[in-house]
């Protein structure tokens, strides 16, 4: 027999079209085995090559009977849809709808009858068959599509289609015995082969996790390019043909001349006994077994099912990440394992084949030279990247950017060695908590679900929640009556290993955790995966609880004591919580101490859940604005006694800070030329990796008169603050290699100070450490050999409820209350304050700079795609709809911003006693009306709704933050715009500032140039920002 598995290349194509392949197979081997289909008893029948052309001719001639086939020449769209039972009969229909000239719809039957009806209305299928299981969800499937739209039902498709219900042909027509005495000649086909590549062969679909599933449309040369790579390898599968790794798997057999087996998924229960009694049988010697995750964790509970793992030449898994401790156990164990990396959109892309004796990173993918020049990695997050394919790969068969590239939503860590990289998650997976952060489950569900044998399954949640919780599954083995307390303990080896590779915010505590038992249904894609937004719709009840039951109700039954008993009793409670407490005192800020956003939720949930607060619900930010035992437990008494103390600690606090930061130490002798001008500027940025500082340091490198640049980062010491600017001035070519605080300290000559930490939910006191930052750099300023200038990029918040009789003045207010009601701009206020006082008690220049709402380049349209503004763009193309504001903006291009800074600092003189304040914003206002003529100007279609309109749009929207980035600020905009915002949405008791005063700004004109030429946001600027984002994919192209 000739080398079967021989080919042009791994890559390389074989046919044009899939209709040639099973004809030409047939003539090349008619007489081996290729299928083998395990009975309902387990028995298996093998068919060669001849008899599945045979069984195809006899049911294509049979359905041309049926239904119209392809005339001869006719190039349209055909369509017809199939829904059945993964096995023989599907094969063999799908087979024979496709060589009669149909695009053949591979219905789901998960699918419920809506998403039936939408898949076969989206496609305009004009007939569905269906085995007899599927009659009645066909039938309710085409009343809906037909639905008189006057009385149309809910989840009826948009538009009215109609198709017919057929059932499958009887099995008489392609049995044993027909085939054995055919007389029946090849099918012909209408088309050339060129022409029938270019069609639509097989639609596949998503699994609708978020919506209704999406039709993908594959052409028959898409497919025949994807099957001609394949593994060479006989195999066993225990995928559907309906789902598109396991309809891979059956084409790729039919191309590579190894037979498979398909597992009778609809005959046979998945279960170990099962797939190891086809196994034991005679004729099924599988190279490589095909599978989902969960199929290796049934056979991997066994050493009788790791020893059958190990005979495979091959165990490949594919359409979920594999549990990290089941993966290295089995490899651990000698069995050969390797994932399977592709889309349906896409193809095949790369596979963690390797060197199984000296390789065990079985979890790595590699990618193929073939495909490397069309494959791309977009960093997501901090060393987490999502794979895009570029236009020009053959696999490819959606595009969705502009670029015709596809970015396919999964994520990938490099390997720290190897070039290869593995599967993290999803960006649809990503949990967008309350707080901000983001959370990707599925390590934690991997952890969980591989470490533990008591689990089965676990889902996290945690959506625009504040912690995480996970939906526990428990195994068979498991009493479902079970004590509670008994089950945490069975799971915790789990849970913690879980929470020892999560970030802080991410981990599961004991209350979050919630026990199912183990026939609990699970929502499931075709590939086995659970469908998350399903399973947080099926268990909203469940998981609405469980929160109703952490965050305590309306309180618990202890007393709320003297205020020495509440600040021991909440040390304890701290402490238990926080596990070490050592160092902690009363007025210790907590989240210097290390505290994290989920550790504060805990406090206050267990404060909630214990105190007698006469019924009376503590904030969701109480420990972010109390961040102190001795605040918490004011505050706590306070509250019992039907006193408030929110706003007096507050504004206090700014007292107590700008009294603490007061004193400057002004060196004894300054230099002769400490105040003369210099001749060149050397500056020291902060924030340069914000939008700002951005535009800022790519101006100043530019400058003529700017020497020298460094750049500062944050850091938790002096050490580590050297070492990381050190690196970063190497990096970027800015410096040589000495002590970098030697060297600014002695001849920096500007700072530039825009780095602070932009977090609303803080209060005032967690903000100290940037303020004592702030005060450092100023002290820097005076011991440098120039003396240089200090600027500080503060905010228009810090006088947003400034109440005097006129508009704001460019000078530092001494009222506290001018600062608006929340802890960022309070710490603005308090660094403003101390800016004027080092000005006026010391030799140094110590400029405010209050900075208005910046908005995109000018040069490049570039606008950071994470602001609220262009979160709310972002709407007209996911809600179809922009709020019609009654507001006039001042919006100022951030290179300008940065361009009339640098006015500013080079129109100064080189030593001023006075205070020094300046209004960075654009003077021109415009109405927001005209920012959307401007948008739609640009090809932006949308509805302009009243604001609360546009807020219960978003709320009720999709809530994947991926395709509605907007709904990770919901709570923002529905305390700026709902006429009631929702419960739960924490809104500052003391925001409620009085009408916002105009700021004035007419010494910064005319000092700055930038700012007299900055241009107002019109409909050229707003073009330039819709094309760059168009560009970068964050809005639809035009007419999509």
């Amino acid at each position: 027999m000739p080398d079967a598995s021989a080919r042009a290349d791994q890559y390389g194509e074989s046919f044009t079209t899939i209709n040639e392949l099973l004809p030409a197979r047939s003539r090349q081997y008619p007489d081996v085995p290729i299928l083998g289909v395990p009975g309902k008893d387990g028995v298996v029948r093998s068919f060669t090559y001849r008899e599945l052309e045979t069984a195809t001719n006899l049911l294509a001639h049979h359905l041309a009977t049926v239904i119209p086939p392809r005339a001869k020449g006719d190039t349209s769209t055909l369509t017809c849809a199939l829904l059945a039972p993964s096995g023989y009969d599907y094969a063999i229909h799908e087979m024979a709808l496709v060589r009669i000239g149909y695009a053949v719809l591979l219905v789901s039957p998960n699918n419920s009858p809506p998403a039936i009806a939408h898949l076969c209305t989206a496609t305009k299928a004009s007939f569905l068959f269906t085995a007899p299981a599927y009659v009645e969800a066909a039938k309710e499937a085409l009343a809906l599509a037909t639905q008189n739209k006057s009385t149309e039902h809910a989840l009826a498709p948009a538009t009215e289609h109609r198709f017919e219900v057929l059932d499958l042909a009887p099995p008489a027509v392609y049995s044993d015995k027909a085939i054995a005495t055919s007389t029946v000649s090849p099918y012909p086909v209408a088309l050339a082969p060129a022409d029938e590549g270019a069609l639509t062969a097989f639609i596949v679909h998503s699994s609708g996790s978020t919506g209704f599933p999406k039709p993908i449309y594959i052409s028959g040369a898409s497919t025949a390019f994807n099957i001609a790579t394949n593994f060479g390898l006989s195999g066993l599968t225990t995928l559907p043909l309906y789902h598109n790794h396991g309809h891979s798997c059956f084409w790729r057999a039919l191309q590579s001349v190894r037979q498979l087996w398909l597992y009778p998924a609809s005959d046979l229960p998945l279960t170990t006994p099962n797939v190891m009694n086809i196994l034991e049988q005679p004729s099924v010697q599988p190279d490589a077994l095909f599978g989902v995750p969960y199929v290796y964790k049934l056979l991997g509970e066994t050493d009788a099912g790791v020893k059958t793992l190990r005979k495979f030449k091959l165990c490949l898994f594919g359409g979920s990440a594999m549990p990290t401790e089941l993966g290295d156990r089995l490899v651990e164990a000698g069995v050969k394992l390797a994932g399977h990396y592709g889309a349906t959109e896409v193809g095949q892309l790369m596979t963690s084949f390797r060197d199984y004796e000296n390789d065990k990173e079985w979890a790595f993918n590699r990618v193929p030279a073939a495909l490397k020049p069309y494959f791309k990695l977009e960093e997501y997050s901090p060393g987490v990247y999502e794979v895009v394919i570029l236009d020009g790969w053959r696999g490819k068969v959606v595009s969705n950017r502009p670029d015709r590239s596809y970015a396919t939503s999964d994520l990938f860590v490099k390997h720290p060695t190897l070039d290869a990289f593995k599967f993290v998650g999803r960006v649809d997976d990503t949990l967008v908590l309350v707080t901000g952060e983001k959370v990707n489950p599925v390590p934690i569900e991997l952890t969980l679900r591989g470490e533990s044998p008591y689990i089965k399954d676990a889902i996290v949640f945690g959506v625009e929640r504040t912690q995480t919780g996970a939906l526990v599954i428990l195994s068979d083995t498991v009493d479902p009556s079970t004590p509670r307390d008994e089950l945490i303990k069975l799971v915790a080896p789990a849970v913690e290993l879980a929470n020892s590779e999560a970030p802080s915010h991410s981990r599961l505590t004991e209350e979050m955790l919630v026990f199912l038992p183990a026939d609990t249904v699970i929502p499931r894609a075709d590939k086995g995966s659970f469908i998350r937004r399903k399973v947080y719709v099926a268990f909203k009840d469940i998981i609405d609880k469980t929160y109703s039951d952490l965050e305590g109700g309306t309180g618990g039954s202890r007393p709320v004591g003297a205020l020495e008993d509440m600040r021991s009793y909440v040390h304890e409670l701290i402490a238990s919580i926080v596990k070490s407490s050592d160092g902690l005192e009363d007025d210790t800020d907590l989240f210097s101490f290390g505290l994290d956003s989920l550790a504060a939720t805990r406090i206050r949930n267990a404060l909630q859940r214990e105190l007698d607060l006469g019924g009376k619900k503590l904030p969701m930010n109480f420990v972010f604005e109390q961040p102190t035992i001795a605040k918490m437990s004011a505050y706590l008494v306070a509250l019992a006694k039907g006193e408030s103390v929110i706003e007096r600690t507050q504004v206090e606090q700014m007292g107590d800070l700008v009294y603490k930061y007061r004193h400057f130490d002004v060196p004894s002798t300054l230099s002769p030329n400490a105040t003369s001008p210099a001749s060149a500027e050397v500056v020291l940025l902060s924030g340069a990796t914000g939008s700002l500082g951005a535009n800022q340091l790519a101006q100043l490198l530019s400058k003529p008169e700017v020497k020298k640049v460094y750049t500062l980062v944050r850091a938790k010491d002096d050490e580590e603050a050297a070492v990381r600017v050190k690196t970063s001035l190497e990096e970027k070519g800015l410096a040589g290699a000495q002590d970098s605080r030697i060297e600014v300290k002695s001849d920096v000559t500007v700072v530039l100070h825009y780095a602070w930490s932009v977090n609303f939910n803080l209060s005032i006191g967690s903000f100290e450490p940037h303020i004592r930052g702030a005060c450092n750099l100023i002290q820097l300023c005076l011991s440098s050999r120039r003396l240089a200038a200090f600027y500080f990029a503060s905010s228009v918040s810090a006088v947003a409820a400034y109440s005097g009789p006129s508009n704001v003045p460019e000078a530092v207010t001494d009222d506290p209350h001018s600062a608006q009601g929340m802890g960022y701009a309070r710490s603005k206020w308090v660094t403003e304050k101390l800016c004027q006082i080092a000005s006026e008690t010391t030799p140094v220049r110590a400029v405010v700079l209050r900075v208005g709402q910046m908005v995109g380049s000018t040069v490049d349209g570039r606008w950071n795609e994470t602001e609220a503004v262009s979160l709310m763009i972002k709407t007209g193309d996911t809600l179809h709809a922009l709020p019609e504001l009654q507001e006039t903006p001042s919006w100022l291009p951030v290179d300008c911003a940065a361009s009339t800074i640098w006015d500013l600092v080079t129109s100064e003189p080189p030593s001023a006693r006075t205070s020094q304040c300046w209004h960075v914003l654009q003077p021109r206002l415009v109405h927001f009306s005209s920012i959307l003529d401007s948008l739609a100007a640009s090809g932006m279609t949308f509805e302009r709704v009243p604001p609360a309109e546009w807020v219960d749009r978003l709320r009720k929207g999709p809530q994947d933050p991926v395709a509605n980035p907007a709904i990770k600020l919901l709570g923002f905009f529905e305390s700026k715009y709902a006429s009631k915002p929702a419960s739960g949405t924490a809104v500052p008791a003391d925001d409620a500032a009085p009408p916002r005063r105009s700021l004035d700004c007419s010494r910064t004109l005319a000092t700055s140039p930038s700012l007299r030429d900055a241009p107002v946001v019109g409909k050229e600027l707003v073009a330039r920002y819709v094309e760059a984002w168009r560009k970068s994919g964050f809005l639809a192209p035009v007419g999509a």
